[in-house]
């Protein structure tokens, strides 16, 4: 008798939280319009996390955005080649200057900063947004080249 009401009581208790979680699920979600005034295709856009080597290969010789928001002394100490300086702390103010409709790739130090700042393009209405996995300690550790 002791063990049933036991039971019970447990299976009673995972469907109550069940039911909290999912409702707490529905009302998380977005609206479909807007996002913070974003359009709803932008604001779910997914952030692609790439290796240095998928990065590497994906900008190498193309006429794409690669973007890297560390310091100015971090940059100036060597970036990957074609990787254009957009400081993660002024990154909002110089989105202008980026093309929202052409793939990005962002790089950093260790792939924590680039995260920040492609979340930031995001919201900004980009659309197909590349994170690069371990920033530029990864691509030197790789053995790729720098620039200076």
């Amino acid at each position: 008798m002791k063990i049933t009401i036991f039971l019970t009581l447990i299976v009673s208790i995972f469907a109550v939280f069940a039911c909290r979680t999912a409702s707490s699920e529905k009302t998380t979600r977005q609206p479909a319009e807007k996002v913070a005034g974003v359009p709803a295709a932008a604001a779910q856009s997914e952030i692609k996390q790439i290796s240095v080597g998928e990065a590497r290969q994906l900008t190498e010789g193309k006429d794409v955005q690669f973007i890297d928001v560390r310091t100015p002394e971090e940059y100036a100490s060597g970036h990957a080649p074609k990787a254009a300086h957009f400081p993660l702390d002024s990154l909002e103010k110089d989105l202008a200057k980026l093309n929202a409709e052409k793939p990005v790739y962002v790089i950093c130090e260790t792939g924590r900063r680039s995260q920040k700042g492609a979340e930031i393009l995001r919201k900004a209405g980009f659309k197909d947004i590349y994170n690069t996995e371990g920033g530029t300690g990864a691509w030197i550790k790789a053995g790729f080249p720098i620039e200076k």
